[in-house]
């Protein structure tokens, strides 16, 4: 039977619940400094999955929940706040830290799994995230996932995208790589994955353009979660 792995936080959750959350208690106040909240979001996440990965390569592994609090005031910062402490208090954070908590699968996720699953797929996960964070995403969303095919890297004491944890995944399947597809939204992850062996496929939907002239092409490129799947199996059964 096949594998599939999916990336969990900006592919199969997506993060409208955060950007709903600044707009709400951050929003005019933003408003009013000409930032704008996706952009200031996405500042945010991408300075906070940078700091994981270069922590964790450089031997001193912490949690995504610690750094996004600790990346916070920065990213206000270098977005023109002079005083980011007057701008927006501790209060401020802790609620949008809480709100963190209550992520949601994007809508087509579901049909996703289930296209997957009745084609005889086996699904699993690999998150940066901590297990209990991930399982409350899926909680959230009426989602069943067991709980032994959430792999964190929390368990693992190193990130993504260092090497070591798609080697490990990928001996961790049953087949021990056979058949074995990895499926995220961020095209580092999909280069990462390819290079320890698994067949990959990447969706527009967070990063919308694949940037193929610096990581190459996944073997499939996606519009969307059902497209991505309807493809995966496609590609699945021409390979028998």
């Amino acid at each position: 039977m096949p594998d599939i792995v999916f990336d969990i936080i900006g592919t199969c959750i997506g993060y409208d619940v955060m950007l709903d959350a600044i707009s709400t208690r951050l929003g005019d106040r933003l408003l009013e400094h000409n930032i704008n909240v996706e952009l200031f979001f996405n500042a945010w996440g991408t300075a906070c999955e940078r700091d994981f990965s270069y922590l964790s390569q450089i031997g001193h592994y912490q949690t995504t929940r610690k750094i996004l609090r600790a990346t916070f005031y920065r990213t206000l910062y270098h977005a023109g706040i002079q005083d980011p402490k007057a701008f927006a208090s501790e209060d401020d954070l802790d609620f949008l830290s809480s709100e963190w908590l209550k992520l949601k699968a994007r809508p087509e996720l579901p049909a996703l799994w289930k296209l997957l699953r009745d084609n005889g797929f086996t699904v699993w996960c690999l998150t940066d995230g901590d297990q209990e964070r991930v399982k409350g995403y899926f909680r959230n969303s009426n989602l069943e996932m067991p709980d032994e095919n959430v792999i964190s890297c929390d368990s693992l004491g190193v990130g993504k995208p260092t090497p070591a944890v798609y080697e490990y995944m990928l001996n961790k399947l049953p087949n021990h790589g056979a058949d074995s597809w990895f499926a995220a939204a961020h095209q580092w992850d999909c280069c990462a994955a390819k290079s320890a062996g698994f067949r990959t496929a990447w969706t527009n939907i967070y990063e919308k353009y694949p940037g193929e002239d610096i990581f190459g092409l996944p073997d499939i490129v996606a519009e969307g979660l059902l497209d991505l799947g309807e493809k995966i199996v496609a590609a699945q059964k021409n390979s028998k």
